[in-house]
């Protein structure tokens, strides 16, 4: 089968055409990619060891850890092997790589599909982010305000059992349910959008400096979440609320026993699988920043080094946070939330305040950036129309509901479990074998000829005799020889990529019938 490709690659022709400059340093790409590779399902960890058992759910982050780790390395190398883009000098998001190899009825699917879950991941960061700035604002205020857009009246925060901040009209005392206003957009709504829509309007380079910004917050705040953990588990006494959370429970015991070592049940493991995958649902945000790295820097250890921090700290929040607690709460699915409670001591209340804040505001405009590229790059639309299709929409769609429990929060979480597999996992590895098959050797080659396009082939044999070529390694994704101590491991890259997508297929298409199945309630 013959080329399919698009073959009029846009230059990286940097701010005056909306995108970014080739000028994130190495350090840079790992601030980067640890922050878009942490995410928020780190916080789920402790309660899934608790229900599932420590032993799957870190064999599997170890394994999500491993797949996804080369599925972006495989991106990386798709883009590189196109003739004329072994400097990463040519424009190529996502979408249009995936134009470049499997056409234009291929592209306009995945155009969609990438769209949908980038906005339903960012919607949902949106609505937490706003949510806990509202509770920060209680707490320290001890109120804080929104609009009634139905009866253009001002309402009021309340904090009603279990600790859930509500709104009622000023003036009312005590609020009831039959009194809690719904319709409102909130002061922590608009003070996360005044932060993240001009974020978004810049390009990925020059929002590094929130990025180091969100990484300090990450590294301080969850040190002192595992500082919280660590003393529970030293004093793992009735006496210490912190711990014990629930009511007439037995604190005698080891604090690991509390963790089991497996769960052997459809449900619980099938909760491993799904979360383990959105844990690691980062991929494709990964061409974004290779079209605005500095020539040079090595991808392989860009992408590495900060995806094994990534892993370090997930399975220490998992593991310490499970056996910190004698008794999670599946109400509150995430550690924060139980941070937050009046049991913890006010440091770490305060701790889990801002580890929202400093990471998940900062990822926001991010993934807004790499929209708004997809739809720029791919001639979708224009630079104003991707800042408002990319940035604007998905606020204004999360000011109308965002406080109407339950629609939006259900809206993103299917388009998740019903995409994020296939193009995080199942797509990378297809467009890496697809580069293969169609250029064997991953170099620049002056006997290549890009299809008709004089421009490009041009440019391809002039960086040739320039020696602009040598400032990138290759990317070498899946290495034909692997040594690993006394040991050497012979790897085919086609079985790598063809073990991937099969695996991720059958695992993504398993968590969908899983979760369908649990809506329906059949066991």
């Amino acid at each position: 089968m013959g080329p399919v490709h698009d073959r009029s690659p846009q230059a990286n022709v940097g701010a005056a055409g909306g995108f970014g400059l080739k000028r994130i340093t190495f350090w840079g790409s790992v601030c980067l990619n640890l922050n878009n590779c942490m995410g928020p399902a780190m916080v789920l960890l402790p309660l899934l060891n608790q229900q599932a058992g420590w032993f799957t759910c870190s064999l599997v982050m170890v394994i999500a850890y491993l797949l996804s780790t080369l599925a972006a390395t495989m991106l990386c190398e798709a883009m590189q092997r196109i003739p004329g883009n072994h400097d990463f000098s040519m424009r190529y998001e996502f979408a249009t790589l995936v134009r470049h190899y499997y056409g234009r009825n291929s592209y306009i699917v995945f155009q969609i599909l990438y769209t949908l879950s980038m906005q339903a991941s960012n919607i949902a960061a949106m609505i937490i982010s706003a949510q806990v700035v509202d509770r920060f604002l209680d707490k320290m205020a001890h109120e804080s305000y929104a609009l009634n857009f139905v009866t253009w009246k001002l309402a009021k925060s309340h904090v009603v059992p279990p600790d859930e901040l509500v709104w009622c009209d000023v003036g009312v005392h005590s609020c009831t349910p039959e009194l809690e206003q719904t319709w409102v957009i909130s002061l922590g709504y608009i003070v996360c959008a005044v932060i993240c829509i001009p974020f978004g309007y810049l390009n990925l380079d020059e929002n590094m400096w929130f990025q180091w910004f969100s990484l300090v917050g990450l590294v301080v705040f969850t040190t002192e979440f595992l500082g919280q953990f660590l003393y529970n588990m030293m004093h793992p006494e009735c006496s210490n609320d912190s711990y014990t959370l629930l009511k007439n429970v037995t604190c005698s015991g080891d604090v690991f026993d509390q963790t089991k070592f497996i769960v052997p049940t459809l449900d619980s493991q099938s909760q491993v699988l799904g979360i383990s995958t959105f844990a690691y649902a980062y991929v494709v945000t990964i061409p974004s920043w290779v079209n605005e790295k500095q020539a040079g820097v090595n991808v392989n250890r860009a992408v590495w080094v900060p995806a094994t921090i990534g892993l370090f700290l997930k399975l220490a929040v998992g593991l310490m946070g499970a056996w910190a607690f004698r008794s999670l709460s599946t109400d509150e699915s995430d550690i924060v939330e139980t941070m937050l409670r009046d049991s913890q001591p006010a440091v770490t209340q305060y701790s889990a305040y801002l580890w929202d804040i400093t990471t998940m505001i900062p990822g926001i405009p991010v993934l807004a950036v790499m929209v708004r590229y997809n739809l720029l790059s791919g001639g979708v639309c224009g630079k104003m129309g991707s800042f408002f299709w990319g940035v604007l929409f998905p606020w204004l769609a999360t000011a109308f509901c965002y406080e109407k429990k339950g629609a939006l929060d259900m809206v993103c979480n299917w388009v998740a479990i019903l995409f994020q597999g296939y193009i995080n996992f199942v797509v990378p590895a297809m467009l890496y074998r697809r580069s293969l098959l169609e250029y064997p050797d991953n170099s620049s080659s002056m006997s290549t000829v890009i299809n008709g396009d004089l421009k490009a082939t041009e440019k391809l044999i002039h960086d040739e005799e320039a020696g602009d070529d040598c400032t990138e390694d290759n990317v070498n994704a899946v290495p034909e020889v692997l040594k690993l101590g006394p040991f050497t491991i012979h790897l085919n890259q086609f079985y790598v990529a063809n073990t991937i997508i099969i695996s991720f297929f059958f695992l993504s298409t398993f968590s969908i019938i899983t979760n369908i199945l649990d809506v329906f309630n059949i066991a």
